[in-house]
């Protein structure tokens, strides 16, 4: 369902937004005039960050404009010692769930980043990184018996620093039968084989069981056929919608045409032409012209090329009208052809009469389609206009509220 819009209708929107923005940036600066004076600068919390200030200063003589740095909330010595000694405890309570209370582990460890309802900063290190790095991550050359490895934690906040440090030992990571599977034929590779060789000879047996290698192929065969039977299927819906547009611009620009085809054959019968001789006339014109300007085809004036082509051929005058009729398929080319094979039937003696009403009425069609197409375009124009004049009051009106927070 296609909605048609007036330029009144338009025209009352563009202005409507205009008087909304204008209201809206009334309102903006006498929000602004009334909330500008103040006596004090709100801090940002802890972890925020500091920020500038813009202030006008004024005097009894003069009027200055400075820019203040504000500084972030501080905590209190109290409110350290509280967050640091809570950080603790929850780094304890961390490493008795991860670690048991053994203090072991074979799996590697998440260290925390930061805590729950606590600034304060977490720094991880270990004694020994190749083991148990600083990520938390195992090494892959741990004792099967465990190793020791010290974890410490430096907990900061603000200028204030304390260390946490526990004992934890570190066992080989657990590893899924895959994962054995894979390390133990590595291995066993490794030792059959020379660094210098230029290839890495597979062992033949694990664990007493022989084993076989089959080397894993791409699919790119079976991806190529799938894209190529998609692309095949989708290439008659794109071939039925091209032609349905092809159609559909045919059908506009034989409507377009009709006018003119009407006043020039109108022109015509009135010098003294024969309704025969006028389409002729009318053939062997598009065809000199799109000769001499090397002009695109008109689907119009080839229907009826065609037709006298065909009358040219042998095939009867009103037939030939009735076959171009019905080839255009176009409601006024079946209402043209129709005129013409009555007038040749039954005679017709108000044949120029009738042309010329149809004429003037296939005009005023063709201004009222034109008309049409103006204010679709005008409604299409709406929305960029609009977008635009939001994007002109976001401009205006942000930095106001900035200011104002």
């Amino acid at each position: 369902m296609k909605f048609k819009f007036s330029g009144k209708k338009e025209l009352c929107a563009a202005v409507f937004l205009i008087i909304a923005g204008n209201f809206l940036e009334i309102g903006i600066l006498a929000v602004q005039r009334y909330s500008a004076k103040t006596d004090y600068l709100k801090r940002n919390s802890y972890g925020e960050g500091a920020y500038e200030e813009r202030l006008q200063v004024e005097t009894k003589d003069r009027k200055e404009e400075i820019q203040l740095y504000v500084e972030e909330q501080k905590y209190t010595e109290k409110e350290k010692d509280q967050y640091l000694i809570q950080a603790k405890q929850e780094l304890d309570k961390w490493f008795q769930e991860s670690c048991g209370k053994k203090g072991e582990t074979d799996v590697s460890l998440s260290f925390p980043k930061k805590l729950e309802k606590n600034p304060a900063v977490l720094f991880w290190s270990t004694s020994q990184p190749e083991l148990l790095d600083w990520e938390g991550i195992l090494g892959s050359e741990i004792e099967q018996g465990g190793e020791a490895v010290d974890l410490m934690c430096t907990i900061s906040l603000e200028e204030q620093t304390e260390i946490w440090q526990r004992e934890v030992r570190v066992y080989p990571p657990r590893l899924t039968e895959k994962e054995k599977l894979q390390k133990g034929i590595q291995k066993e590779a490794d030792r059959l084989s020379q660094e210098s060789s230029d290839k890495l000879y597979l062992p033949e047996t694990y664990q007493g069981e022989p084993i076989y290698y089959h080397r894993i192929k791409e699919n790119t065969g079976y991806l190529v056929c799938m894209l190529s039977f998609v692309l095949g299927i989708g290439i008659f819906p794109l071939k039925r919608e091209r032609e349905k547009k092809a159609a559909e611009q045919k059908k506009k620009e034989m409507q377009r045409d009709y006018p003119d085809i009407l006043d020039r054959l109108v022109l015509f019968l009135r010098a003294g032409l024969s309704i025969r001789k006028a389409m002729e006339r009318l053939a062997s014109d598009y065809l000199k012209n799109r000769q001499k300007y090397h002009i695109r085809e008109r689907a119009a004036y080839e229907e009826i090329v065609k037709t006298c082509r065909e009358m040219e051929g042998g095939v009867y005058e009103a037939e030939a009208y009735e076959r171009m009729g019905k080839r255009c398929g176009v409601p006024q080319y079946k209402i043209l052809s129709v005129l013409l094979v009555q007038n040749l039937r039954k005679g017709n003696e108000n044949l120029l009469e009738l042309l010329e009403r149809e004429a003037v009425s296939a005009g005023e069609e063709r201004r009222r389609e034109a008309r049409v197409r103006g204010e679709e375009a005008s409604v299409k124009l709406l929305l960029p206009m609009m977008l635009q004049l939001m994007v002109v009051l976001i401009i205006l009106m942000v930095p106001a509220f900035l200011s104002f927070l």
